[in-house]
Order: structure tokens, then sequence, then C-alpha cells
């Protein structure tokens, strides 16, 4: 393998790892915004009637339940190991 090929692999790897870069930068968008939701929501049941042990209850509820992995839509964690085949650190 000569530089020429080095440096065409060193680009397609820095390129594979902008986009990858770009995935995560989404999905922490897209987690971020179902954290801030759910924190309006426990605010809310925090503020609303009730006893404190109601509360505890429905603040645990909204939060298990909002923005779940097994709601429509949600954002999942990515696998790392389905990302772009990268090489491993030298043996």
């Amino acid at each position: 393998m000569g530089i020429d090929d080095l440096v065409n692999k060193a680009k397609d790897l820095a390129g594979k790892g902008k986009d990858v870069a770009g995935d995560v930068t989404e999905k922490a968008k897209e987690v971020g915004s179902r954290v801030a939701e759910d924190a309006r929501e426990v605010k809310d049941i925090a503020t609303g009637e009730g006893s404190i042990q109601d509360k505890a209850k429905a603040a645990v509820e909204a939060v298990k339940d909002g923005g779940g992995p097994d709601e429509p839509g949600a954002p999942t964690v990515p696998d790392p190991g389905a990302g772009p085949d990268l090489p491993g650190p030298p043996a």
C-alpha cells in the first residue's frame, strides 16, 4: 500500500467520521427534546394537587412512559458496533 492509498483511506475514514458525528448530534437533539418534555411534565406533576407519594408515583410513571424506546418515533441508542467499519487500535 503506497502513500496515495493511505491518504485516500484517511480521507474516506474522515468522511465517515463526519457522517457519524452528524448522526450523533441529531440523536442528541432528539433525546434532549424528550428530556425537556419529561422535565416539564414532572414539574407540572410536582406543582399540582395530591400527596407527595401520589406525585412521586405519577412522576416516575411519566418518565418511564414519556419518550421511551417503545414509543413510535422515539430515539434509540445507536449500537456502537453498527457504525462504519473503522480500524481498531494497533495490535
